[in-house]
């Protein structure tokens, strides 16, 4: 037995006694929403060189008969799926985005896809397994956050690595103590650095670590499972991960635990590149509203956001060497904005085109003290340009668009999630799939939904 009054077993205690039937229903349509965002995601990212080589990969070194590779389906191990598929949502950077968690669902969603095909889970068990998670993430990453930042580790590969085992273990139905194993198990898994931000282009990490959180999840289910045991100090002990990864451990952590389910709190992106651009790319349209300016009069653009917004120094890089450079620096964005007016990929691929490159170099960035004061209730920025006339256009959001405090309409989520499947599915298939989405808490058995982003349909 699990040592009680341990930090991990006040968590498997919470988590083992979640009931479908005590969730409010924002949280059901946040779960409808992640499922429906990330499988969009998943199918964006397997038409692309990383996605099919790591359905490939999967195939080939997880050989197995448990669950399928969403869009490709060929069949691997739950831990080879949740690890492509996970690769999949993650690649194209428009996954989801948690006001304390960060980009959750990339780690989470496969660990309930493969797990729920395999042992046939009804769509209210995926919802419960979800909740599980984001609440685990939600009550161990706010402690470690700015020492995680500090450091240059990386949020998927660390507390991802933890919630994803929890949701694997109440996905597979384990015991409280078996489910405080599972994430004791986990600690020791949870690894990751965000090197990839300075190396980008030039390294895929950035997207297999949400892989390798949503498989090591799996796995360290599987473990607790077998008989495995974990440490008991692994979160609160005095070489636990509060302590290696953080401040140290105050038992105030987890008085979040049952006070609202974290699910409901979580956001979307509609637009690619990093998160913490994207209230950029809604304030330079709405300065937009107010009319276009002459390109070639502009004596200055001035982007104002949240510290996390404007540092470290790669999120105001003039000069990015690669596309994933140029998709974390707001110099880069306000320009792309103003000559394209979209953030997609490729968009982000046209960074160094003349234009562009002349209007950032007019761009100062800098703090918006307001918005910062009340961080991360607020996640907004405010763009000016002064024209060589004195003309002054200014365009400013309090929260970036699908925010919980400023979400996403459901003809935005349609529109997001059909450019990102393109024509890889037909209108039957796209219909079909939305129609089980929305009746998420009805479906009878998961792999159903699995089966349904093939687009030459297989028999389950």
């Amino acid at each position: 037995m699990m040592n009680k009054g341990t930090a991990v077993q006040t968590i498997a205690g919470y988590v083992a006694n979640l009931k479908f039937e005590d969730f409010d229903e924002l949280t059901i349509i946040r779960a409808r929403q992640v499922i429906y965002d990330t499988l969009g995601t998943m199918l964006g990212g397997y038409q692309t060189r990383l996605g099919k080589l790591a359905a490939d990969y999967a195939a080939e070194m997880y050989p197995g008969d448990e669950a399928t590779l969403i869009a490709d389906g060929r069949r691997t191990t739950t831990q080879g799926a949740a690890w492509a598929n996970g690769v999949m949502g993650k690649y194209l950077g428009m996954d989801d985005t948690h006001p304390t968690g960060g980009h959750v669902a990339a780690e989470l969603v496969p660990v309930v896809l493969a797990l729920g095909e395999q042992l046939k889970l009804s769509g209210q068990q995926m919802i419960v397994a979800l909740v599980a998670g984001y609440d685990v993430i939600d009550v161990i990453q706010p402690a470690v956050r700015s020492w995680q930042r500090e450091r240059g580790l990386d949020q998927k590969g660390q507390s991802g690595t933890l919630a994803s085992a929890v949701t694997a273990a109440v996905a597979m139905g384990l015991n409280e103590d078996q489910i405080a194993h599972a994430l004791a198990l986990s600690m020791d898994m949870a690894s990751g650095t965000e090197q990839y931000v300075y190396d980008a282009g030039k390294c895929d990490t950035k997207d297999l670590l949400a892989g390798y959180a949503a498989s090591n999840g799996i796995f360290a289910a599987k473990l607790a499972k077998f008989g495995f045991q974990g440490p008991p100090g692994a979160l609160d002990g005095e070489y636990g991960y509060f302590h290696a990864f953080g401040p140290g451990y105050d038992p105030a952590y987890l008085d979040r635990l049952g006070k609202g389910y974290a699910l409901a709190m979580t956001g979307f992106k509609p637009h690619a590149g990093c998160r913490h651009v994207h209230a950029c790319v809604d304030a330079t349209h709405e300065l937009l509203k107010s009319g276009q300016p002459d390109l070639n009069a502009i004596e200055f653009i001035e982007v104002d956001s949240y510290k996390s917004a404007i540092t470290p120094d790669f999120r105001v890089n003039y000069e990015p060497e690669s596309v994933g450079q140029a998709g974390f620096s707001l110099p880069v964005t306000v320009s792309i904005i103003l000559t394209r007016g979209r953030w997609y990929r490729e968009d982000i691929e046209d960074f160094d085109n003349p234009e562009a490159r002349r209007l950032r170099s007019l761009v100062k960035v800098g703090l918006d003290e307001a918005i910062e004061s009340d961080y991360p209730n607020r996640n907004g920025c405010e763009v000016r340009i002064k024209t060589k006339d004195g003309q002054l256009y200014t365009g400013r959001v309090e929260n970036a668009k699908g925010d919980p405090r400023n979400m996403m309409t459901d003809e935005e989520f349609d529109q997001k999630f059909r450019y990102l499947v393109g024509d890889l599915l037909p209108e039957e298939r796209i219909s079909a799939l939305t129609d089980a989405i929305d009746q998420l808490e009805e479906l009878g058995n998961v792999g159903e939904l699995v089966q349904l982003t093939i687009p030459s349909l297989v028999s389950a």
